[in-house]
C-alpha cells in the first residue's frame, strides 16, 4: 500500500471545506448546491464556520494560496452534479465514483434514485472516515450505494469492480472527479483503458485533468504557478503527476479508441458556470485545468 493509500486524502477534505463554505457564502444557490459538505469537516472546522467573518477570511485565504481553485471547485460540482442528475432521471443502471472522497451526490440526490446502483470507490482510511462523519450525522447511506476500497495505484479497477457486484453489460456513467492528477500515468492509463474495453458501448465516462505545464509556460496560465508551489508546500505528498499536453486530447483519447463528446477550457468553464444573474463573472478559474466528457468511439 502507498503511502497515499494509507491515510484519508487531505485533498478530499479541502475540496469539501471549499464546497462547505460555498454553501454558507452563496446560500444553496447554483454556485454553492453541496448542503452536505460541512458534514465532512472536522467539529472546530464547523464551529468556525458558523461565523461569516471567518467564512469569508477563510476563502479569502484559500483563493491566495491557491489562486483560481475556489471557484474551480464551484464550477465542478456543478457539471459533475449535471451529468450525475441526469444519469439518475434516466434510470441508467449504474454510476461508478472513481476517487469519491467525500462526494455528497448519492445522499443529496438520493430522492431522484429509483434504481440505480452505486458504487463508491476509494482508499479504505477515507471511505473509513466518511462512513463515520455520516453515522455522526445520522445519515443512512442509501440501500444503492456501495463503498468499495481500492488503492488505486496497485490493484487493477477490472479486478476490485468485479468483485463489487459491478456489471460490463450495462450502461454506466463514470465520474472521476478530482483524481486524474493524482494518480502515476500507469494507473490512469489502466482506467482509462478499463472504460475502453470493459464498459458497456452506451456508458459515459466524464473527468476532470490537467494540462502539461512547463517552466516556459507556467507563467501564461492564471493561478498555475502559486497553485503549484503551494501544492508542493501543503500538499507534498499528493503531488500532481498524470497530465495530458494542451491541445492533444482528441488524439489522446482516439489513441484509446474513445472519443470526446464535450470538452471544457478553463474559459469555457467560466463561461458555463461561474457567469452571475448581473452577468458579472464570480472569479477565473486556474487555467490549467479541463473538464472533458467521454464515450465509446462506437457509442
Amino acid at each position: 500500500m502507498s503511502p497515499n493509500e494509507q491515510k484519508s486524502s487531505q485533498t478530499a477534505l479541502f475540496s469539501a471545506l471549499r464546497r462547505a463554505i460555498a454553501n454558507k457564502i452563496y446560500q444553496n444557490s447554483p454556485y454553492a448546491p453541496d448542503d452536505l459538505a460541512e458534514v465532512f469537516l472536522p467539529p472546530y472546522y464547523r464551529f468556525f464556520l458558523k461565523f461569516k467573518s471567518i467564512q469569508k477570511n477563510t476563502w479569502e485565504k484559500l483563493n491566495t494560496a491557491f489562486p483560481g481553485i475556489n471557484e474551480y471547485i464551484l464550477a465542478r460540482t456543478a457539471y459533475f452534479d449535471t451529468h450525475f442528475k441526469s444519469a439518475l432521471e434516466r434510470q441508467i443502471p449504474q454510476i461508478v465514483l472513481l476517487g469519491a472522497g467525500y462526494d455528497s451526490r448519492a445522499f443529496r440526490f438520493a430522492d431522484l434514485n429509483q434504481k440505480t446502483k452505486i458504487f463508491e470507490l476509494d482508499n479504505l482510511p477515507t471511505q473509513n472516515r466518511k462512513k463515520a462523519c455520516l453515522k455522526k450525522a445520522k445519515l443512512d447511506i442509501p440501500q444503492q450505494v456501495s463503498f468499495v476500497p481500492i488503492d488505486h495505484n496497485h490493484e487493477l479497477l477490472a479486478d476490485v469492480l468485479s468483485r463489487s457486484g459491478f456489471s460490463p453489460n450495462q450502461e454506466t456513467l463514470f465520474l472521476w472527479e478530482g483524481v486524474s492528477y493524482y494518480l502515476d500515468p500507469e494507473s490512469a492509463e489502466e482506467t482509462l483503458n478499463f472504460f475502453s474495453n470493459s464498459t458497456h458501448d452506451a456508458s459515459i465516462f466524464v473527468f476532470d485533468y490537467t494540462i502539461s505545464i512547463t517552466e516556459e509556460d507556467i507563467h501564461d496560465s492564471y493561478g498555475s504557478k502559486a497553485f503549484l508551489q503551494s501544492m508542493a508546500q501543503h500538499h507534498a505528498d499528493e503531488a500532481f503527476m498524470f497530465s495530458i499536453p494542451h491541445g492533444e486530447i482528441d488524439d489522446f483519447l482516439e489513441n484509446r479508441n474513445l472519443q470526446c463528446k464535450e470538452y471544457l477550457d478553463n474559459e469555457d468553464i467560466e463561461r458555463r458556470f461561474l457567469i452571475d444573474s448581473t452577468d458579472q463573472l464570480l472569479g477565473r478559474v486556474a487555467g490549467h485545468f479541463r473538464f472533458v466528457t467521454v464515450g465509446h468511439k462506437n457509442g
